[in-house]
């Protein structure tokens, strides 16, 4: 989440409360996945297996988004500000690609 540019106190603020809703919600998420790992090992039933695991992959994408959210309001603008527009665009049509 971090590059080589100095952040102003708001540009600060938005990553750490970004760091700590993103912390929180990998805990969830490793507790989601802990349950379906108890469900596989006994052998339940396949199509509740697969709801969590859908559970899961949802709130994975809520995280990314919680991120490039921050990422937006704080790196592009930065990079933007420093004259690196093609860094951005770089990286996001990279994110893009992956999806």
């Amino acid at each position: 989440m971090d590059h080589n540019h100095e952040h102003s106190p708001l540009n600060h603020e938005i990553k750490l409360k970004t760091k700590q809703r993103s912390l929180h919600r990998l805990k969830i998420i490793e507790g989601h996945l802990k349950s379906i790992e108890r469900m596989v090992e006994k052998d339940t039933y396949c199509v509740d297996i697969i709801h969590q695991s859908m559970a899961v992959q949802k709130a994975l994408k809520r995280l990314d988004m919680e991120i490039m959210s921050s990422h937006l309001q704080t790196c592009v603008v930065d990079q933007i500000k420093h004259n690196e527009v093609d860094k951005s665009v770089s990286e996001l049509m990279r994110l893009y690609e992956m999806k």
